[in-house]
């Protein structure tokens, strides 16, 4: 434990004494005529020299993102950072981007052993390579259509902390693309604060428990009841027509978190369950269904 607050504690001097070198003068030069002419990038930050070399050169470091804005207080082991955010607009395209970081809380206990505490320091920024990674891409494409004029085009990208208690932290992105039709997906990050590691839905079950046709029929029951009481809903369950339409069951990567109540809620792209007017979706399924799988 000792080492690793060492070890944040020097990764954020290093990451606040980054000065830009002379290199970069043009690019920074290139960076104000387009963010005066489009774009308007913005990192909630007093020093506005860091801000704009974070736009050249995105930095997923915790000790710059715990810098670079007002750190809301989320639980006992984590923060929540808006590392930056990006904006957009015009007459046809449109974007708002938040691009969050997790930052560790280095003044309570991170995990039960030196070793899990390790784990979760690059577990960290793992998590937080993979977001810069993905908001990137996503600002890319969306850049190339603006580029091109045609069409249009919208990108949202919002976070929101979901599960934070003595076991587990997760962060879920908001994604929301529109171009003619939009198309609502997310990703959730979960973290076993214990043993410091990102975990997936099958790491939560014994290595013989067959969770996933237990949890899965339990969401094509709750998707059976909720289009018995609303005709105006529909799910991608039960179709004797098209049987290739019907949904599959879980995917090993499947979205999930907790919620308050220690209930796992799982998470579906639009048109993964359901025709895409009923947007993205989310199925709460009961603990006492599932717990005595569990590790």
């Amino acid at each position: 434990m000792e080492n690793l607050e060492k070890r944040l504690s020097a990764e954020g001097t290093r990451y606040q004494n980054i000065s830009a070198p002379k290199a970069l003068e043009g690019k920074l030069e290139e960076a104000f005529r387009k963010a005066n002419r489009a774009r308007k990038f913005r990192i909630p930050t007093a020093v506005a020299a860091a801000a704009l070399l974070l736009v050249i050169m995105p930095n997923t470091g915790a000790g710059m993102a715990h810098a670079m804005g007002s750190i809301p207080v989320v639980g006992r082991l984590f923060q929540a950072v808006t590392f930056r955010d990006y904006q957009y607009e015009s007459e046809r395209f449109n974007a708002n981007v938040e691009v969050p970081q997790i930052v560790i809380n280095d003044t309570e206990p991170t995990a039960d052993t030196p070793e899990s505490a390790e784990q979760l320091g690059e577990t960290i920024r793992q998590i937080n390579f993979d977001i810069e990674k993905t908001t990137e891409e996503l600002v890319a494409q969306f850049e190339a259509s603006a580029e091109l004029g045609e069409s249009y085009s919208d990108l949202e990208i919002h976070h929101e902390i979901v599960t934070d208690n003595d076991h587990y932290f997760a962060l879920k992105l908001f994604i929301y693309q529109g171009a003619g039709s939009g198309f609502q997906s997310s990703k959730i990050y979960t973290v076993d604060k214990l043993s410091g590691q990102q975990i997936h839905l099958g790491d939560l079950f014994l290595a013989d428990a067959d969770y996933n046709t237990l949890l899965s029929e339990n969401i094509r029951e709750q998707m059976r009841a909720i289009m018995a009481a609303d005709d105006s809903k529909a799910y991608w369950v039960d179709k004797e027509d098209i049987p290739a339409l019907n949904w599959q069951g879980l995917k090993e990567d499947q979205n999930f978190y907790f919620d308050g109540s220690g209930n796992l809620v799982i998470s579906f792209d639009e048109y993964e369950v359901a025709p895409g007017y009923m947007g993205a979706q989310e199925f709460t399924v009961n603990q006492e269904v599932y717990e005595n799988l569990m590790k």
